[in-house]
């Protein structure tokens, strides 16, 4: 008697837990990085896309800045990295992460020249990106 009774209070559990979880309004999609350079103005990630070619992206240092901004760089030397996680929240870009190794001479690390039509890849405020 004792197993029906413990049984049927899990099921209830799981039924209401499941009764109360919403359709989450986020979408994430994680790849890795091919090679990232540093700017005075911001980072220049260089990714592999689904097709085998090349895609790259900047990302201003000012996404950096505050907690809760645009922009999340966490740097370790976790064999993963680098990666980044790029997020959507309601169809529209929310924030990107980027997992960095801690060592800037990794070969994962460039630095790109500062020449004024780099400079203006920095000044966005959102990412579009293909994969």
């Amino acid at each position: 008697m004792k197993k029906i009774i413990i049984t049927g209070l899990v099921l209830l559990f799981f039924f209401g837990v499941f009764a109360y979880a919403e359709e989450s309004d986020m979408f994430v999609k994680t790849m890795p990085i091919t090679k990232i350079y540093t700017h005075r103005l911001g980072y220049k990630v260089v990714y592999l896309k689904n097709d085998l070619n090349f895609g790259e992206f900047y990302v201003p240092l000012k996404w950096f800045d505050t907690a809760g901004g645009k922009g999340v760089i966490i740097k370790g030397v976790d064999p993963a990295y680098p990666y980044f996680s790029i997020f959507w929240k309601n169809g529209e870009f929310h924030s990107v992460k980027l997992y960095v190794r801690r060592d800037l001479q990794h070969q994962s690390w460039g630095t790109l020249q500062s020449l004024p039509e780099t400079s203006d890849n920095f000044d966005i405020d959102t990412l579009e990106l293909e994969f």
